[in-house]
This record gives C-alpha cells, structure tokens and sequence, in this order.
C-alpha cells in the first residue's frame, strides 16, 4: 500500500481495547458491540452503557460481552448488520437510554467516512466472498484513507487482537452505526 494520510480518530484511543477479543464461535458482532459502545463511553457519551455494568475506562467488558451476547447472538450464530442493530437498540431500550443502531448494507464507505468525520467509530460486516482474509467478521472502524490511485481502507479494532489493522473497503458489506 502506497502511503496515505489517515483520516479519523486516534489509534492509540483503541489501544485499551486490544485485549478484548472474540474468545471463540462466532461472537464477533457481540465483541465489535461491546468495543463500539466503551469507546462510546469513554469519550462521547459516559452514560451509554450504565455504571452498574462497566465504569469509564474500566477494562473489564465480561458483563457488557455477556448482555450484548443474549442481546445480538443468543443462539452464538452468525450475525448480519440489522441483527447486531436491533440487539444495540434493545440494550438501550432496556435501560431507557436515547440511541438507536442503525444498520446498512449498501454504502458502506461513505457511511462509515461519514461516522468517522464525527469522530464516532463504526461496526462493519467484512465478507469472505468479497476477500476478506478474516472470513465473515464484525470489525470497529475509526479511520480511513484514499490512495491517490483511488484504493481505499480502513484502519480496525479486529476483535482478534490488532488494534490497528488494515483492510480494504471493498471487503465492506454492511454498517451498524449510531445516528
């Protein structure tokens, strides 16, 4: 890859994230879940997940993992966006919280550069039949970039233990973001 200027929130702001992992099957759109909404609290809304489940910064995510697992997976089965969506929307429904998930699946780039240029990070569906080297995987993007020759990529929290991986949009397939 040719060089290119990053465009998004900081790499190191995942850092603290890298030990949380998809511990096995297919729970990784629990595990982007659960990364997306600590970094939600740690630095946009500190009331996202409540206090009696994880605290700012707390590094601690077995109980917010194991809710949002009964939420989105409760069979431990593979996930498309709108069912990792509605599992964020009924984790804010229970404790009467203003979000809603919002899932696509055209688009991907520009709803994720969107998201990005707020400074929010965004969920997205990675597909095997598109090239993913992970499989069909949920990742949390936070960057971007354009290659002068029109190449694009993500910088990613994998869920396997790269907080700072790089992949190619083209393995996008859909988005779970907050409006």
């Amino acid at each position: 890859m040719e060089q290119v200027e990053w465009k998004g929130i900081a790499e190191e702001r995942f850092r603290p994230y890298k030990q949380w992992v998809t511990p096995s099957g297919y729970l990784c759109g629990t595990y982007a879940a659960a990364v997306f909404l600590a970094y939600y609290q740690d630095y946009i809304d500190e009331t996202i997940i409540p206090k009696a489940f994880r605290r700012k910064k707390q590094r601690d995510l077995t109980v917010v993992t194991e809710m949002l697992r009964v939420l989105i997976q409760p069979h431990g089965l593979p996930t498309i966006a709108w069912q990792v969506s509605h599992g964020l929307t009924r984790f804010f429904d229970q404790f009467q919280l203003p979000y809603r998930g919002r899932a696509t699946v055209v688009g991907g780039w520009h709803r994720a550069c969107k998201r990005i240029d707020e400074g929010k990070p965004v969920i997205i569906g990675i597909l095997k039949p598109l090239g993913s080297t992970y499989g069909n995987h949920w990742v949390v993007a936070y960057a971007y970039a354009e290659t002068a020759s029109g190449e694009r990529y993500f910088k990613v929290h994998d869920n396997w233990g790269n907080y700072k991986k790089v992949i190619p949009a083209s393995w996008v397939n859909g988005t779970v973001t907050l409006p």
